[in-house]
């Protein structure tokens, strides 16, 4: 059965109110009862209003304040068990990385250094134009005497006289010297998952125990 309404309970004592204010006027016109009853009466006729309009608000709040039904509790339950089962499946299935090592190729250009080397001299025995006067040689390819003769007055000259003459045979150079030949160098790159294709740096995978890396 459904609880009154306190609205309902509220116009019920109102009606009684009212209706004892009727035989209060009824009682008075037929002389039995004094003033101080009648005020006593309607005293406790705002009492009963008052103290039922209190006890609807509490039904009104109550009402709000459902507990959750218990059927959803049930299926909030196996929701939970199914996630920390799936949790615990996840967990199971770690992916273990096999690692494969990576290289690159790297050029080393080849160390060297220069040597410097003088001109080469030799005392040769050459071929030259004398002058009869003074014995200074000419070379023949450059300068036959005839001005040497005109600037000192000297005479004569004599072509193809044999002396020793130091001769530049070999003009200075620089020799490159290499110390260490160039080469290619095959270094460590990173790490590759075989199964998943993801890429490491040496120092992370070195770090990680959970695989020991595979050396291509």
């Amino acid at each position: 059965m459904l609880a009154p309404s306190p609205f309902q309970e509220r116009s019920d004592c109102m009606a009684d109110s009212e209706n004892a204010h009727n035989e209060q006027e009824a009682s008075s016109d037929n002389g039995k009862p004094t003033g101080n009853v009648r005020i006593a009466a309607i005293a406790i006729a705002v009492a009963v209003v008052v103290l039922a309009a209190g006890i609807g608000i509490g039904f009104a709040i109550h009402g709000s304040q459902q507990p959750e039904p218990i059927a959803a509790q049930e299926q909030q339950q196996p929701a939970d068990n199914q996630n920390t089962s799936d949790n615990s499946q996840a967990s199971q299935d770690v992916h273990k990385h096999d690692w494969v090592a990576e290289y690159e190729t790297v050029h080393h250009d080849a160390e060297t250094h220069v040597v410097h080397h003088d001109a080469v001299y030799e005392n040769q025995t050459v071929y030259s134009t004398m002058c009869n006067t003074c014995g200074k040689y000419f070379d023949p390819d450059t300068n036959d005497g005839t001005d040497h003769l005109r600037e000192t007055g000297h005479k004569g000259l004599t072509k193809q006289v044999p002396h020793k003459e130091t001769v530049k045979v070999k003009d200075a150079w620089d020799e490159p010297v290499t110390d260490k030949a160039a080469y290619d160098e095959s270094v460590l790159k990173d790490y590759k998952c075989s199964t998943c294709g993801v890429s490491a740096d040496p120092e992370t995978v070195q770090n990680e125990n959970v695989n020991q890396p595979t050396e291509a």
